[in-house]
């Protein structure tokens, strides 16, 4: 019986692993309202609610605009409405196993650190757009709702979820 030949093939693709991971160390991928302004206070007011002191101008306003506060009303609340935070929550397992496809992408496949941290951002990204677009609760007050002709909490003119992005740093 003839013996085969066996030839065994080294690829060590370790010290590629490890520069990679070296790339990685200390860069980030920060995901949410990153511009100033009137657009990132309108996420955080959105993100974490508010109370807000009822002043005589308001309430005046408020009236002007058809919306009569009872005497006693000292405070009007924009109720929490977290759309970055429950965004991962509810989609951090899939957004957990694209960051692993990328990365053993970037491993197999040779794919650079910098794709590994624009997929993540753009997945991330896309998921919380997609969360905010689809909330429902809490819904918006009878009066908001006439006015913006919408009952989706976090759409109205569409900038604030269009201002949803990402970066690396």
């Amino acid at each position: 019986m003839a013996r085969k030949r066996v030839r065994i093939r080294e690829n060590n693709n370790l010290p590629e692993v490890i520069n990679k991971m070296e790339e990685l160390n200390g860069a980030k991928v920060r995901v949410g309202v990153l511009t100033g302004g009137e657009t990132q206070m309108i996420a955080a007011v959105q993100e974490f609610g508010i109370s807000i002191a009822v002043t005589d101008k308001m309430r005046k306003y408020l009236a002007s605009q058809g919306l009569y506060l009872k005497k006693e009303t000292s405070h009007i609340t924009i109720p929490e409405r977290s759309y970055i935070r429950a965004g991962w929550d509810q989609n951090e397992k899939e957004i957990l196993n694209k960051v692993e496809q990328l990365i053993r992408d970037a491993i197999l496949k040779g794919v650079s650190v910098d794709t590994v941290l624009d997929g993540t951002g753009q997945e991330t990204r896309d998921r919380i757009k997609d969360f905010a677009r689809d909330l429902k609760d809490p819904k918006n007050h009878p009066f908001t709702v006439k006015r913006k002709g919408s009952t989706n909490p976090l759409v109205d003119s569409g900038n604030l979820i269009e201002s949803i992005d990402y970066e690396v740093k």
